[in-house]
Order: structure tokens, then sequence, then C-alpha cells
């Protein structure tokens, strides 16, 4: 399909006669049948920076949810937050060489993004470092202890620094991170098997 533009033109009168007509008599919303909706909003991911696809999709949201509870609505306000991955690795393996005493006192990391590239540019270029990454990913995924606390300590400085937007943005949602799926994976992949055929005759292309 070619790339294009849609162009809309407005009637301004028409526009003026619904503002009066709001003015006059206020906002009248639709009765409507109470239903439970789920948003999904910017999901942004750990020590990364917000850019404006995730501000524009977290205004979004925030729109919809507030529209759907106007007319009585149970909102599920959700925010995948991308907090699972090899990343983690490389990160925690900065960590321990940074601030090797972050088990008993927590680092204040106050740049988040750069702790990034630079752990990013070590994993790129060391293999040693690369090697280490890869043995704590594993070590996270079988939720060793010290490796958890580490990968807790970077994603709360995260989700500190995305508060701050969202409060100024005065946006009420709910973590739910990648993480979460972790020990679901497992019984998700033995019902897709043991469902394939049933999910294969019924898929929508």
């Amino acid at each position: 399909m070619p790339a294009g533009f849609i162009n809309i033109f407005l009637n301004f009168d028409y526009i003026r006669q619904q503002i009066a007509e709001l003015a006059r008599k206020g906002v009248s919303l639709p009765k409507v049948a109470k239903k439970r909706v789920l948003v999904d909003f910017s999901s942004p991911n750990i020590a990364k920076e917000m850019h404006v696809g995730h501000l524009r999709s977290t205004i979004i949201g925030d729109s919809i949810c507030r529209l759907f509870e106007s007319v009585g609505f149970e909102v599920l306000r959700v925010n995948h937050i991308g907090d699972w991955g090899t990343q983690f690795g490389m990160l925690i393996a900065h960590l321990y060489d940074r601030f090797p005493n972050f088990l008993n006192n927590l680092p204040d990391i106050s740049d988040l993004q750069t702790f990034y590239k630079e752990s990013k540019k070590r994993f790129d270029e060391d293999e040693a470092f690369k090697k280490r990454a890869y043995e704590y990913v594993v070590k996270l995924q079988n939720h060793d202890g010290d490796i958890v606390k580490a990968w807790t300590t970077i994603c709360d400085v995260s989700k500190k620094y995305n508060q701050v937007v969202y409060d100024h943005l005065d946006i009420k949602i709910k973590d739910v991170g990648e993480s979460f799926y972790q020990d679901k994976m497992i019984h998700l992949v033995q019902w897709i098997k043991q469902n394939s055929t049933f999910c294969a005759e019924n898929a929508v292309i």
C-alpha cells in the first residue's frame, strides 16, 4: 500500500454550533451496558529513556480510559514494560563492575541511559564481558538471589524515572513487566502443543 495522507477539512460553523450546544446543555453521555476493558499503555523498556512514541501511546491510552470510565466501565490500566531478556545480563555484569558493593549499598544510578550505553559498548567489544553477561542471564532466569537483586535494582531506578513522567501527566497505571510471564511460559507452550490442531483449524488470517 503506497504511503500517503488523508486531508480533513473542518467546517468551522459546525464546530461553533457544537461548542455552543455543549456550553448550553453540557456533555451528554450515552447509556451503555457496563463492561470490563483492558487498555495497554506506553510499554517502555527498562534502562532506556521514554521517547515520543511512548508519550503518544500514553496520552491516547489515558484518553481512552477516561472515556470508558466516564460511562461506568471497569477499566484495567496496564503498562507492559520491557524488563526481561538478554540485555539484563550485560546491565547486571556492568552493575557488578561499577558498583561491586551494590548488594549492601544500593547505588544511585542517576543517568541510566548512559549506564545502558556503557554496558552495550562493553557487550559488543569485550568477549569475556559478553560471556559473563550471558551467564548472568541464565542465573536471572533461574532466580539466583543476588542476580535477582541486581535486576531489581536496575528496574527500580528505571521505574522511578518513568513515574516522574507519568506523575507530570497525571497518569495512573499498573506496571506489568515481561518478567510476569516468565513462570507461565512453560504451561502456555504445553497448552499450545496440546491444542495445536484446534488453534490451526480456528485461526483467522
